[in-house]
């Protein structure tokens, strides 16, 4: 059997993974392999530019590290508390959140994020009447109805919508927070069904190999060049299925039994070009980000992670990441390392910048955080364009009929990628690993 994959990011590369010894494998990737995944030198350590780790409570990502042999180079992060800049000043976010909603008032008065009245508002979660979330409800909708708008605002949108660079007002309640919604079924009360949802199994939430996640995919990328897979450079411009059954990739000579399709969904709509497929992923929007990674002199405030930006403070930066708390080996001793975001669904100021003007710009900002001059030794700007696709309300239907429509109208094509069903990591691997199965099952010989 003979597969191509189209698109080298990490679904592509799980795909890979999972067919390697079922099939003759070609990867097809014109660009750099490992998509949003990359680790280089900064100020003398490997620090990440795009993600810096994965979620462990959902399985994908640890068990292909173990499989790659890395369990044993993995870390956590040295700190975990956050905090949100809110009124001119950086308050720490309460116990008890999840995905920013409360289970627990008293933490929530304590950590004065909200004013009084704000507290009062959430607190009437306890006593409104049952309600169950509406189809096509959005994630802001779904907070503000419980809790209020500052809970929304000041908490839920900075975490969840920086997690997908968009806005909670736009995002699906049931396509990005299920969670929630499922707490908000479980009781008349979002903060009781919160206490009620399962716990989890303890250890660390987030990991990484300690040389950065680039380090899973050079590991990767080696030991499929070692069981036969093939990398070519090549830029695709079309896949078909043509009579027979097999999957031309033009412009490759080559004919392959099937083909996983792991690229951006504006990119796969062009490179299938038919029916509800391009219709459907032409609707999906995007999101760009940049990253500033700073090495500086100061000392960051100690036990924090770094801390979120709500929207309605107005300022460029997203959030900032203080990643030598995070992970100390980033930086020398007497040295810290921070990664500052700025870029959402629909704010491209960043991208309007050069540079030097975006890392003043941020490098400002922080200042302004943490109420000092910053004085950086050394600087890097990381750029993601249109990395973020946006999960608006009936995304979950739409990816339904993209995928039907691609059934019926490409045999033996499977789609994978952040665009289907999660954006990060451990659910880019899932989404390979099912494309793998997909095709493996449609081009397995009868019988």
């Amino acid at each position: 059997m003979r597969v191509a994959v189209v698109g080298g990011g990490i679904s592509g590369l799980a795909a890979a993974w999972d067919l390697r010894q079922l099939a003759d494998v070609t990867v097809f990737e014109p660009n750099r392999l490992g998509g949003c995944i990359l680790t280089t030198e900064f100020d003398g350590h490997p620090v990440d530019e795009g993600a810096d780790a994965f979620l462990t409570r959902v399985p994908e990502a640890l068990e292909l590290c173990e499989e790659l042999g890395l369990q044993d180079e993995l870390v956590a992060p040295a700190v975990g508390a956050s905090a949100v800049w809110i009124n001119g000043g950086l308050k720490r976010l309460p116990d008890g959140l999840v995905l920013g909603a409360p289970s627990d008032l008293r933490g929530l008065i304590r950590s004065r994020i909200l004013s009084p009245l704000g507290v009062a508002r959430a607190g009437l979660d306890l006593v409104l009447p049952r309600r169950r979330p509406a189809a096509g409800l959005s994630v802001r909708e779904l907070i503000a109805d419980r809790f209020g708008t500052q809970v929304a605002d000041r908490l839920v949108d900075p975490l969840v919508g920086g997690i997908h660079a968009g806005w909670t007002g736009e995002l699906g309640a049931a396509e990005v927070t299920p969670q929630l919604v499922a707490a908000s079924e479980r009781a008349r009360s979002l903060i009781l069904g919160l206490r009620r949802l399962p716990k989890g199994k303890g250890g660390p939430i987030f990991m990484a190999p300690r040389l950065g996640l680039g380090r899973m995919v050079d590991v990767l990328v080696r030991l499929l060049g070692e069981s036969g897979v093939r990398f070519l450079a090549d830029e695709v411009e079309l896949v078909r299925t043509v009579p027979g059954g097999q999957v031309v990739v033009e412009p490759s000579p080559d004919r392959f039994d099937a083909a996983v399709v792991a690229t951006p969904p504006r990119r796969t709509a062009e490179l299938l070009r038919t029916g509800v497929t391009v219709d459907g992923l032409t609707r999906v929007p995007t999101a760009s980000v940049v990253l500033l990674t700073a090495s500086l002199k100061d000392p960051l405030p100690p036990a924090l992670n770094g801390f979120l930006v709500p929207r309605g403070e107005r300022r460029l930066m997203t959030a900032c990441s203080f990643a030598s708390n995070k992970w100390p080996h980033w930086a020398d001793p007497g040295k810290s390392v921070v990664r500052m975001s700025a870029g959402r669904h629909g704010d491209l100021r960043a991208f309007e910048l050069d540079d030097d003007d975006l890392a003043d710009r941020l490098l400002g900002e922080l200042g302004q955080a943490l109420g000092t001059t910053l004085a950086p030794t050394a600087t890097r700007v990381s750029r993601w364009p249109d990395v973020f696709p946006q999960y608006l309300p009936g995304h979950a239907s739409l990816v339904t009929a993209v995928e039907k429509s691609v059934s019926e109208l490409h045999p033996g094509v499977a789609l994978a990628g952040s665009t289907y069903r999660g954006s990060g990591i451990p659910a880019c691997i899932a989404s390979g690993r099912r494309a793998a199965q997909l095709v493996a099952r449609a081009a397995a010989p009868a019988g």
